[in-house]
């Protein structure tokens, strides 16, 4: 078969564990260091915003929002949809809004999205959870011009599992008009075989139902644009994934970018959404401004 099939466990654990392949921060410190500066990043954007927490869209304990306002909301405003990593078991929206401040001074709202992680959650319900919380957004807030999803890691696998939503069991279609999908996982059959599926407890039939690279739909003419980045010390098998799976939608007919960023790995690729000036943040002001005109 050759790939993944063909390595052993542990080499296939080592592939799956990003906090390995950072030349920053050694293993056991750099999960740490990522917590410290998303809180530090969200207390910021939470003290300079104007916003609403802990809003349910559900009755799941973990079914909440949290909504950072545009400064100047204009009559009608883009926003976007946060989802964080963590392996589908940790990190939570809580620490997951530090992106907000240049958007929301750009007339952005941002959402950061909670979800049921495991072992509370499951992957199919996790899976839900995010469609409905978008369904539940543009039901509440009319003024919405445009959904813009943005996911990380595993928060990209849930972005990724968006854009294959069948929408017609639900009572609205939210207008998703791009997908940020930072340093993902879009096959999950090589994670049942690593530490990871310990807490998720995935079978093979869970892990094919939800992975992206498996259903990827035909884009329809109003598809949205979509922008994947990987990072320079992301391990091989992230990489491979994210240039899979690009491949994939491009095949389909989507509109596709895939960004490969120097200098960065699984964590700072993301935690420097927070900076004005860094190359990602610039890629999603100029997609939501584009669209906003």
């Amino acid at each position: 078969m050759g790939g993944w099939r063909d390595m052993s466990m542990e080499a296939l654990e080592d592939q799956y564990s990003p906090s390995r392949w950072s030349p920053r921060l050694d293993r056991d410190t750099i999960i740490g260091a990522h917590l410290a500066v998303t809180a530090a990043g969200t207390e910021r954007a939470r003290a300079s915003a104007q916003t609403l927490l802990h809003v349910p869209y559900g009755n799941g304990d973990g079914e909440k929002l949290d909504i950072y306002f545009p400064t100047d909301p204009c009559e009608t405003f883009p926003v976007l949809v946060y989802i964080h990593g963590g392996y589908w078991q940790c990190l939570s929206k809580d620490d997951s809004g530090f992106a907000a401040p240049p958007l929301v001074s750009q007339g952005v709202a941002v959402v950061a999205v909670g979800y049921d992680t495991a072992p509370e959650g499951h992957m199919d319900a996790m899976v839900q959870q995010v469609r409905r919380s978008l369904v539940f957004l543009v039901e509440q807030y009319p003024r919405i011009r445009g959904v813009y999803l943005c996911g990380h890691s595993a928060g990209a696998h849930l972005a990724a599992m968006v854009l294959s939503t069948d929408w017609t069991e639900f009572q609205e279609v939210p207008e998703i008009k791009g997908a940020v999908l930072v340093s993902g996982v879009y096959d999950l059959e090589p994670i049942l075989h690593t530490y990871v599926n310990d807490v998720l407890n995935m079978s093979r039939e869970v892990a094919q139902r939800n992975s992206p690279m498996r259903h990827v739909t035909p884009a329809v003419p109003a598809a949205c644009e979509v922008l994947m980045a990987v990072a320079q010390h992301d391990s091989p098998e992230f990489r491979r994934q994210s240039q899979e799976y690009s491949q994939a939608l491009r095949a389909a007919g989507w509109s596709v970018s895939l960004l490969d960023l120097a200098g960065v790995d699984h964590f700072d690729i993301i935690e420097k959404l927070s900076e004005d000036n860094y190359i990602l943040t610039q890629e999603l002001v100029l997609q939501l401004q584009a669209a906003h005109d």
